[in-house]
């Protein structure tokens, strides 16, 4: 949450790469759609050292587009995992747990590309200043605060597409959490029903 220099700034690209090859490898069972998602990793990476050391060679957007999609299909894989058939343990509530998480950073690279085409479409106070309006930290904040739906009045949606993504993850924010508990509730509660006929 403060201002990077750039070997933090590399090393930050290089973790958030790690995260997604990790997480590819974790919960892709299918070869193609792993190597997909570890390709993508390289070439969003390759990206952020590009725009790193030389910026006129490439669009900012494209690295953020690379970074929204890398992450979207994690939540999905991830998503996928926690809800396929079986008994309900810890690794499936972290699982949930984990996608929540996602979602949020997901839509923090989201407002970001949002803030590359139209940099003033999410106002925020000079309380918060000190770094540019794009700054990683600062849309992390304002993302988890909308999935949330805790407002500190701080920073909020200006432009039409801002308040219609920020509408959007705070439905989630509320829907998501109810959906999980019911679902893994439900699936715990037939894998008991079903546990007595099994052994008779």
């Amino acid at each position: 949450m403060f201002r990077q220099s750039r070997p933090e700034r590399v090393a930050l690209d290089l973790t958030f790469a790690f995260m997604l090859v990790s997480g590819a490898i974790a919960t892709i069972g299918q070869p193609i759609i792993m190597y997909l998602i570890i390709g993508l990793t390289i070439v969003e990476f390759t990206t952020d050292l590009i725009v790193e050391f030389n910026p006129s060679l490439i669009q900012w957007d494209w690295d953020t587009a690379l970074k929204v999609m890398g992450m979207a299909i994690l939540v999905v894989m991830t998503l996928k995992q926690t809800f396929r058939p079986g008994p309900v343990s810890v690794h499936r509530v972290m699982g949930g747990i984990a996608a929540y998480l996602l979602i949020g950073l997901t839509w923090a690279w989201g407002y970001r590309l949002l803030l590359e085409k139209i940099p003033d479409a999410i106002h925020f106070q000079s309380s918060i200043a000190g770094s540019p309006t794009g700054e990683p930290s600062r849309l992390i904040y304002f993302s988890f605060a909308t999935l949330t739906t805790v407002t500190y009045g701080d920073a909020y949606p200006v432009h039409r597409i801002a308040r219609s993504l920020a509408t959007a993850e705070a439905l989630i924010g509320q829907l998501y959490p109810a959906i999980l508990i019911a679902t893994l509730v439900g699936m715990a509660l037939q894998a008991r029903s079903s546990a007595p006929s099994e052994r008779s």
